[in-house]
């Protein structure tokens, strides 16, 4: 669920038990701050890069045929 929230991608009911945890839970409050702290580090060392369209292509279809 920390994930969630550090991606934007929770739900209002996810963030309210996040933040009702956080409030209590000292292995939930130090893991919060750990995965933050993480991910902060990895945005700014990562190289954004272009994809080929060609790869991206190949990729959707790989995708496509799973389905």
């Amino acid at each position: 669920m920390i994930q969630l929230i550090l991606d934007g991608e929770a739900t209002e009911q996810q963030l309210e038990k996040l933040k009702v945890n956080l409030e209590t839970c000292q292995p939930c409050i130090q893991m919060y701050h750990l995965e933050k702290e993480i991910k902060e580090l990895l945005q700014g060392r990562m190289e954004k890069k272009c994809c080929p369209e060609k790869l991206v292509a190949t990729i959707k279809a790989r995708i496509d045929s799973f389905s």
